[in-house]
């Protein structure tokens, strides 16, 4: 993930997508947990990205409920003291994520709409917190790369499958003081990382 500005461009291929999806699943079904995806780690990005779209900047990412209150300024001293982890298997159903049918876009104009992320920055990672209606949502968008995106990209080899994942702050303020308030997701068919 880089830092463009303007928005956050994030690069994945099938197993990244299903990867981050996954992550998506974690931090809705979640609340208490910080739902962390270290990607700073492959900092060159994969082959064949042109140096426009690349930054000096990259990002990691956490995923984390919003009833948790977790502020991202403490998120330096605590990853600091993360240690090596312990593996853990869960099953997450495909259903977590609803149809685009099932969701209804109107609702967010409606006073009181508070299912949306949240964008943070604090040491170089990115903070995306919100309610598990939101990370149902925006996982169904993450999820659709995943079932899409390689046929889309057989299909049309040329094409530009991604989604775009907005905060819910002011889209007037470019850019915003928090930085960039937009995440860009492109699928990116048998690109290989550096």
């Amino acid at each position: 993930m880089y830092d463009n500005d303007w928005s956050l461009d994030m690069y994945v291929d099938r197993l990244a997508a299903e990867s981050l999806a996954v992550a998506w699943g974690l931090a809705a079904r979640s609340r208490r947990s910080l739902v962390y995806v270290p990607l700073k780690a492959g900092r060159e990005g994969p082959k064949g990205i042109d140096d426009w779209h690349r930054s000096p900047v990259a990002l990691d990412l956490v995923l984390t409920h919003h009833s948790l209150g977790f502020p991202p300024s403490r998120w330096k001293a605590l990853r600091a003291r993360l240690g090596a982890g312990r593996p853990h298997t869960v099953e997450l159903p495909e259903t977590d994520f609803p149809g685009d049918d099932e969701i209804d876009h109107r609702a967010r104009h409606y006073a009181g709409w508070r299912d949306e992320l949240r964008f943070g920055r604090a040491a170089d990672t990115l903070f995306l917190t919100g309610s598990a209606t939101a990370f149902r949502i925006t996982g169904a968008l993450v999820h659709s790369l995943v079932v899409d995106g390689p046929a889309r990209v057989l299909e049309y080899p040329k094409a530009h499958e991604c989604i775009t994942l907005g905060s819910d702050g002011p889209w007037d303020v470019w850019p915003s003081k928090t930085g960039s308030s937009q995440l860009h997701v492109q699928y990116a068919h048998g690109w290989k990382a550096a």
